[in-house]
């Protein structure tokens, strides 16, 4: 085939497919200027976030009221303010009574030490509604703060991210908002005996934290015998008891009461404040009143600490209702 009979045959082609050919052409060009139009393009993404500083991480469908959302957050702003500047007798000022004396003693030194284990140097913060729960009458409001470093001043330079934090707690009074942190929540009167001929069990108060309840109890002896209301040689010997379980206490040193001595006892329990169960009662389950005890130590033989245990006078249980009506 020569070059004459070649150029008649595309000829022939090109007549016989032009209008295909053209629109090939045009859908081409289209595709090649969309992709460069696209590639050209500056897309901005959209930032999407779920923070909202005020709505519960416990449950999402509690919130702090609108009215109390910035008054809150003022005074945590002074509150960090204060303790950044190491002001920290006014930082302590701003908690409430009832925090100050039974979370740090009345000790604005302690409460310093508190502050700079969570802020060494001035930090920034971010806030975060944790739990609102129902006490009584009052709803409170339990606030985790944040604390990282100020980026600005100490720069990124062989930095990691790293934070601490702590819960404060807001509460709605007649005079204003309270306050209070280190994770104490709240103090109750409890007010509640349970007694017979043996022993009297007075539970006094209580003091609530974030992850513990601590219970202050005076246990009196009537009797001329030494009365173990806990020496470990018996299990759940002093439990709090929950709507479906018991929690044995985090401090299990002995109670042993002799002839009538009355005695002053912290007893703590593991208890986080927003997990839905009520504190009910104190369970004493298994109280001796002793003839003779000769303590549990490793010198004594376990034959002798049964045998006195079989001969106690008296075994009962005794159980006391902190129950908040």
């Amino acid at each position: 085939m020569n070059f004459t009979e070649v150029r008649l045959k595309i000829r022939h082609f090109l007549r016989k497919y032009k209008r295909i050919l053209i629109i090939i052409l045009i859908i081409w060009a289209i595709i090649f200027f969309i992709n460069i139009m696209l590639k050209n393009r500056n897309i901005e993404p959209e930032a999407t976030t779920t923070y909202d500083p005020h709505t519960s991480v416990i449950d999402s469908g509690a919130s702090t009221p609108s009215s109390l959302e910035q008054p809150i957050e003022d005074l945590i702003s002074e509150y960090v303010g204060y303790c950044n500047e190491g002001n920290y007798q006014k930082a302590f000022n701003m908690l409430s009574e009832e925090c100050r004396k039974y979370g740090f003693n009345d000790d604005v030194e302690e409460f310093m030490q508190h502050v700079l284990v969570r802020m060494p140097t001035p930090k920034e913060y971010s806030i975060q509604d944790y739990s609102n729960i129902k006490y009584g009458n009052t709803r409170l409001y339990i606030y985790e703060i944040k604390y990282t470093d100020d980026l600005l001043a100490t720069g990124l330079t062989n930095s990691t991210y790293t934070y601490t934090s702590e819960k404060l707690t807001f509460y709605d009074t007649d005079t204003g908002l309270e306050m209070s942190a280190g994770d104490f929540i709240y103090y109750e009167d409890v007010k509640a005996i349970s007694e017979n001929e043996y022993l009297k069990i007075d539970v006094v108060s209580k003091i609530v934290n974030y992850s513990i309840e601590s219970y202050e109890v005076t246990f009196t002896n009537r009797s001329n015998y030494t009365i173990v209301i806990a020496d470990g040689q018996e299990t759940d010997e002093a439990v709090l008891v929950l709507p479906n379980e018991t929690r044995n206490r985090t401090d299990l040193s002995e109670i042993v009461l002799s002839p009538q001595e009355t005695a002053t006892i912290t007893l703590t329990f593991p208890k986080f404040v927003d997990d839905g169960d009520i504190s009910q009662s104190l369970l004493f389950s298994s109280i001796r009143v002793m003839e003779k005890y000769s303590g549990t130590g490793d010198e004594i033989p376990q034959e002798t600490i049964q045998s006195e245990i079989d001969n106690a006078i008296a075994k009962f249980s005794m159980t006391v209702n902190v129950e908040n009506n």
